[in-house]
């Protein structure tokens, strides 16, 4: 007689979080989790990666599907130190508690409420052996403007991080949550998010996974289709304009329930998944496909990010490497100029990234130099060597320094900080040297100088590279106005943009300067345009 126990779906439920809910029923806000509809579901919940990235349109289960597997795992003892499970804001983790977890607990006391143990705060929840922790992933508090923290996220040890709505979270506090499973052995992230720019949050995670798609096998022609890479082709009307998922080979219907998950960058150790609303049962195709065709208020991106789940943004709302190499000229970083130039100033920790420029003929503005100096001494003798007339400099984090740095510059400093407050303009104290600046409509002046040639940058070398790329990490996005209600727009940090501060803050201190009417270039521009004895516009050359 064999004495070897037979499996039975408890013991697969004890190591796989989707049998654990499928088996066991658990109710959830729509319904009871079920397998119809949500076969995508499936891989995600089952997977073994320690870094994972769902790119997902709205509402396609990807949150109750990390909520459920961190519950498992707590449950089963596969979290011991415990779970922290970010939100964007403080108010998403109060809204979550109350009406996805506290319904949890009462639909399903025995496969989770009764694991509850007594501490059971609103952001506390005592599971098992380990503790769930639910924090808004909001920047409190600068530190000598190297280290954003929140208090919150200070001493919490976990085996496991959630990201719920990646794209909306400052990625500085993201870096810092990571360090709390510093001293784990299981180290496991989770991140998932409706993507809104390309090459940020999500998206980047997801081009540097093995990038999963949703594959469905036509009945006809066996053809493998992805509805998000074939679309808009992937959707059809029929005779009676009834919309309809379709091979894009021969046409026939597809069902999302035939797919399966590839792989398209398998040797990557981060498992990725992306799927749209395109494969939602509860969503009809054509009203994306008319969505996609004629946009509400001509918001595109919105079509694109939560129906078809792609990052996308306008042209006009952010600028490539490929803008500032076309304004690039002939002459290299200087050391010295007469002016009279102005100086942007931001502050990058210890380091100063400064951009010095003047205006030249034909209301272009001229930068000469762009770099980075360890202290404000040095951008004093900056100063004097470029022959700056006034400066702009960050207010914060430096505060102090800054202050010094306005009292011993040689040249009127005025320290600028950014206001959502200030709609347009300039809020200028003169007493105190300090400018509040209009942050949007800045971005947006130096954003568009760019794009129209306004600017005439050193020629391309690696220092300009990097520039290049600091000018064209931010990017123009509609958010919610958490203060006053409705939308509004904002730069979005993408990464690194002290050279873009540094151009805003130059905008600033080059106002109200003359023109430099020494520099060699613009001096032979000048005579082309105002003598015609000097310069032959039907031979395009030299008297």
């Amino acid at each position: 007689m064999d004495d070897k126990k037979d499996i039975t779906p408890e013991d697969i439920a004890s190591v796989d979080a989707w049998t654990w809910a499928y088996w066991n029923k658990i109710n959830l806000q729509s319904g009871v989790f079920r397998l119809e509809g949500h076969e995508y579901l499936i891989e995600p919940m089952q997977s073994q990666a320690r870094k994972r990235a769902m790119k997902k349109g709205a509402q396609m289960g990807f949150s109750e599907e990390e909520v459920l597997r961190s519950l498992h795992g707590l449950i089963y003892g596969y979290y011991p130190s415990g779970v922290l499970y970010l939100f964007p804001t403080s108010d998403d983790v109060i809204d979550f508690s109350k009406s996805r977890f506290n319904s949890l607990i009462e639909k399903n006391y025995e496969f989770i409420g009764r694991y509850l143990g007594t501490t059971s705060a609103a952001e506390v929840k005592k599971i098992g052996s380990g503790t769930l922790y639910l924090r808004g992933a909001r920047v409190t508090q600068k530190i000598e403007g190297l280290k954003k923290e929140a208090s919150k996220l200070r001493s919490i040890p976990v085996d496991k991080i959630v990201f719920d709505e990646v794209d909306l979270m400052d990625p500085d506090m993201i870096t810092m949550a990571l360090e709390r499973f510093s001293h784990s052995t299981v180290q496991e992230e989770g991140y998932l998010s409706t993507p809104t720019i390309p090459d940020f949050g999500i998206d980047k995670i997801y081009n540097e996974s093995d990038q999963r798609q949703w594959m469905i096998k036509c009945s006809r022609c066996n053809r493998e289709c992805c509805l998000e890479t074939d679309f808009p082709n992937s959707v059809k009307f029929m005779k009676d304009g009834r919309a309809y998922r379709a091979c894009m080979k021969c046409g026939e219907e597809l069902l999302p329930s035939d797919g399966r998950w590839v792989a398209q960058n398998p040797k990557s150790e981060i498992a990725g998944w992306w799927i749209s609303q395109l494969n939602s049962l509860y969503v009809n195709p054509g009203t994306i496909l008319r969505l996609f065709e004629d946009p509400p208020n001509g918001n595109l991106q919105e079509v694109y990010n939560s129906k078809l789940a792609m990052a996308y943004i306008a042209a006009e709302n952010r600028l490539t490497v490929n803008d500032v190499y076309s304004c690039c000229g002939t002459h290299i970083i200087q050391t010295q100029d007469k002016g009279p130039c102005g100086m942007g100033i931001d502050v990058q920790g210890k380091t100063l990234v400064i951009v010095i420029g003047k205006k030249v003929f034909g209301g272009r503005k001229k930068i000469i130099y762009a770099g980075e100096v360890p202290d404000f001494a040095d951008a004093v003798e900056l100063g004097k060597m470029f022959h700056v007339k006034r400066a702009a400099v960050d207010y914060q984090p430096e505060t102090r320094k800054a202050r010094e740095f306005q009292k011993n510059g040689e040249f009127p400093v005025y320290l600028v900080r950014y206001r959502d407050s200030v709609k347009t303009g300039e809020k200028v104290d003169d007493d105190s040297g300090v400018i509040e600046l209009a942050r949007t409509e800045i971005f947006d002046m130096t954003g568009k100088n760019t794009k129209q040639g306004v600017y005439v940058f050193p020629r391309r070398c690696p220092q300009v590279e990097e520039f290049a790329k600091q000018m064209s990490n931010t990017a123009k996005v509609i958010e919610e106005d958490l203060r006053r209600g409705g939308k509004i727009y904002r730069y979005r940090k993408l990464g690194p943009e002290h050279f873009r501060n540094a151009m805003n803050y130059f905008e600033v201190a080059v106002k109200g300067l003359q023109e430099a009417v020494d520099d060699p270039m613009m001096n032979i521009i000048r005579k082309m345009t105002e003598n015609k004895d000097f310069y032959d516009p039907l031979t395009f050359g030299l008297a």
